[in-house]
């Protein structure tokens, strides 16, 4: 256990509570088995509230960590919207770790955890709200980049960009959707940009189609660059709609 997790701010046991609660009936007795202890009796309405909530007071800092993550493995409770929670209390405490579905890493390592760089490990943190729907396909894109398979890699990346072009737009297509946000004037060459790196995934053999005339030989470099690329475009469209 690294030293990050002996503190535990309040905001992290505040997450925790809430997570517990939103079991309703069996917040108890699912806290009492984590905690491996007897299930309490007689215990109505507002004491049960007040029973979960002292237990996870008395609970040591570093078991906090601990059972928060045991929490959401254990209940599947969407991870996105308490990863923003949770990372937004770390950040606030200055504590140097990050939660990506549901599990602590180092914050400077969560990226080697997935064998990418940071700029690529950002969108985890942003695709939520709206975009939660385009998050699961950006984790399958470091995932595949993780196993060597990079054309699938690429694949991922690009639709994943497409899709939040589409959600930021509200158009049905990534042309469509590009063409609103970045009408002709000054900004039209981030349309171009992000449109050709659109195109590339397209283009590639046995990327998002089949094979052309030339099978080309993909670079793990260059399969890198793309995805790094669709990271940051990602990432800047989300805040320029937030």
């Amino acid at each position: 256990m690294g030293h990050e997790r002996e503190v535990a701010p309040p905001g992290l046991r505040k997450v925790l509570q809430d997570l517990v609660h939103a079991l309703e009936d069996e917040a108890v007795p699912t806290l009492a088995d984590w905690l491996d202890i007897p299930v309490p009796a007689g215990l109505w309405g507002a004491d049960k509230y007040d029973w979960v909530n002292e237990r996870l007071q008395r609970l040591p800092d570093p078991k906090v960590f601990d059972l928060l993550e045991q929490a959401l493995n254990s209940t599947g409770m969407g991870w996105s919207s308490y990863d923003e929670r949770v990372n937004k209390v770390l950040k606030e405490a200055g504590i140097g770790l990050v939660m990506i579905d549901g599990n602590f890493v180092e914050d400077d390592e969560g990226a080697e955890e997935l064998d990418v760089q940071d700029a690529t490990v950002r969108p985890l943190t942003l695709l939520t709200g709206k975009y939660a729907s385009a998050r699961a396909n950006w984790f399958k894109t470091l995932a595949a980049q993780k196993a060597g398979d990079d054309r699938q890699a690429v694949a991922l990346a690009v639709n994943t960009l497409e899709g939040v072009v589409r959600i930021a737009s509200g158009e049905k297509s990534i042309n469509a959707g590009l063409v609103k946000l970045f009408p002709e004037g000054e900004r039209s060459p981030l349309r171009s940009a992000i449109n050709q790196l659109h195109n590339y995934g397209s283009s590639m053999p046995w990327v998002r189609h089949g094979g052309g005339a030339k099978d080309l030989e993909m670079k793990r470099i260059e399969a890198l660059g793309v995805v790094r690329a669709a990271a940051v475009w990602i990432v800047m469209l989300i805040n320029l709609d937030t």
